[in-house]
């Protein structure tokens, strides 16, 4: 039986994975960490307005081409709440250019936590 502190270790170490997967541009670990039915959503792409979804496949082919990610970025987990099977994850993020608020949902699948969800908020840091 895990602890509280390792389960919330766990998904913490699930939502690293993701993020690195991104700021690497490493599909394979994104494979390895994203939920079959991942949504990513957020409001604006690329200058963009406008609610923008995007599906697993989508989203590893955004940053498999180097559109999305690539650039490390500082994390710091603001929150975390584990519910049973189902964890929210509320992380401030920061790179060279952007600064992001997400909040990432995480779910217990076969005994793994996998990232189900992804809503960014991202700005410049000129903004």
């Amino acid at each position: 039986m895990n602890t509280q502190e390792q389960i919330i270790e766990a998904v913490k170490n699930a939502v690293r994975d993701f993020l690195e997967g991104g700021d690497t541009n490493d599909a394979a670990l994104l494979e390895k960490v994203i939920h079959t039915d991942y949504q990513n959503v957020q409001d604006g792409f690329f200058g963009e307005p406008g609610i923008f979804t995007f599906s697993k496949e989508e989203y590893k082919h955004l940053v498999e081409t180097k559109r999305f990610g690539g650039s490390p970025r500082t994390v710091d987990f603001a929150s975390l709440e584990v519910l049973g099977n189902l964890a929210v994850a509320r992380v401030h993020l920061e790179s060279a250019v952007l600064r992001f608020t997400s909040y990432i949902v995480a779910v217990r699948d076969g005994g793994r936590w996998l990232i189900r969800n992804n809503f960014p908020s991202i700005v410049p840091k000129n903004a």
